[in-house]
């Protein structure tokens, strides 16, 4: 049964996701087209190795404007292209313009010096600026771990490569069933989003491989829930810390980092820019009430509407007005409606039932 097809997808693709879509098609499709991500230790050492390359150093000169000497964070996007890339640093040599790349870690003893995603991500950088007027015939991969730069040429092949990867990758974003996962492959113990792609679960299921499952261990995150429940205290932010404060004494401070989620229970208060916080972080913040469900319960009223509708019971109705009372006002709230398989038998829907005086709303 072929893929169903979507026709959404955007129309720009970002050079980083090109690069995803190189090393595994299904993290690719995980990541841009459902937009799950998670971290690990990987991911936070990269954004770390770009933390000086991408501040920006305003704007680079146009091509015929001079000779461009080097800028940072250099933004660039096409739509004859359909690419859109930030270049972390453009080197200026004579005329000519280097992309240059920075990956954690070390280069690879190969022959290119380089892996095939991040050969190719760098060869959409020098698509986008050639597109722009620059004259780009090679770029830079500066490894920080060990600190070396690997130059790699923008030959024929690699742009053809890169060209091909790109009509290949929206033809799958335009599906709306991920990739399978790649078989037994060394990339994935380490991949970031090995925990919601399964992918040995995935292709045993699919009775793809006949080898035992890889045992992976998750991860034990460090931060943990806050509770909050004094009554009448407030919770605010300031300074990467959460503040707990009492009658404007501050009881407790916690690191918004070790915080997984933010209990509070009752009447206390949450700041704006707590709130603002957490949602950019995208910690979760309940709200409960500290004694329970005091309230009648609201999943029965919810059920109770649902059935009015489909004709299953009728709602009472006062005789001055045409529309459904509220729940609580009246001793016999619901009432049944002769319906075919369903049991009790019950009186004609808009009369009261023989027990008319029984509240029958449930137990409050």
């Amino acid at each position: 049964m072929p893929d169903a097809q979507v026709t959404d997808v955007p129309e720009l693709v970002p050079a980083r996701m090109v690069n995803e879509f190189a090393y595994c098609p299904r993290l690719f499709f995980l990541e841009w087209v459902q937009a799950r991500f998670t971290d690990n230790a990987d991911t936070v050492e990269g954004r770390y190795a770009h933390r000086n390359v991408d501040r920006q150093a305003g704007a680079a000169p146009l091509p015929d404007e001079g000779e461009l000497i080097a800028t940072r964070s250099l933004q660039l996007s096409s739509t004859a292209l359909g690419l859109v890339a930030r270049v972390d640093l453009v080197e200026g040599d004579g005329g000519a313009v280097r992309p240059v790349d920075t990956k954690k870690g070390r280069p690879p003893d190969t022959e290119e010096g380089a892996w095939e995603p991040e050969r190719v991500q760098l060869c959409v950088q020098a698509l986008l600026l050639r597109e722009a007027g620059y004259t780009c015939t090679e770029g830079i991969l500066y490894f920080a771990e060990t600190r070396q730069r690997v130059t790699i040429p923008f030959d024929d092949e690699l742009v053809r490569l890169t060209q091909g990867l790109i009509a290949e990758l929206r033809q799958v974003a335009a599906r709306d069933v991920a990739p399978t996962p790649l078989l037994d492959s060394p990339k994935c113990p380490r991949c970031s989003l090995v925990g919601i792609c399964l992918p040995d679960e995935t292709n045993a299921l699919a009775a793809r491989q006949d080898w035992p499952v890889r045992r992976l261990l998750p991860r034990d995150p460090s931060p943990r829930p806050l509770y909050v429940t004094t009554q009448g205290a407030t919770v605010g932010h300031h300074a990467g810390r959460v503040d707990i404060t009492l009658h404007k004494e501050t009881v407790d401070s916690v690191r918004l980092i070790d915080i997984s989620q933010v209990c509070v229970f009752g009447n206390v208060q949450v700041t704006m820019q707590l709130l603002r916080e957490l949602f950019t972080r995208e910690i979760p913040l309940l709200v409960v009430e500290p004694e329970g469900a005091a309230a009648p319960p609201g999943h029965l009223r919810h059920r109770q509407i649902g059935l009015a509708q489909h004709g299953v019971v009728s709602l009472a109705v006062e005789p001055d007005n045409d529309l459904a009372s509220p729940v609580d006002h009246h001793p016999w709230a619901v009432q049944e409606a002769p319906l075919d398989g369903v049991g009790g038998g019950g009186g004609v829907a808009g009369q009261a039932p023989a027990q008319a005086g029984t509240n029958r709303r449930g137990h409050h």
